[in-house]
């Protein structure tokens, strides 16, 4: 079942839209879960991307999002390693 993510784990992301397929090409597929708790009224996970691939003024750092763990809107995901 995927609600058994926690924090520290890594994911995989799948993008199932245009907006979700254009942030795995900038951000790469593979995330890590810094908190599961709830976005929007609804169970979620605060994601970080691996690498640091968004620019603030000068200096690289990691994109974050939150992603639904069911029925998300732009991606798909599975446990990653």
């Amino acid at each position: 079942m995927k609600t058994e993510i926690k924090s520290g784990d890594w994911i995989i992301l799948e993008g199932t839209t245009r907006h979700g397929k254009n942030r795995i090409d900038q951000h790469g597929k593979k995330w890590f879960v810094e908190d599961v708790s709830k976005f929007n009224g609804r169970p979620a996970m605060k994601l970080i991307s691996e690498n640091e691939t968004f620019k603030i003024g000068d200096t690289w750092t990691h994109d974050g999002r939150w992603v639904h763990l069911v029925g998300d809107l732009n991606f798909n995901w599975k446990k990653g390693e």
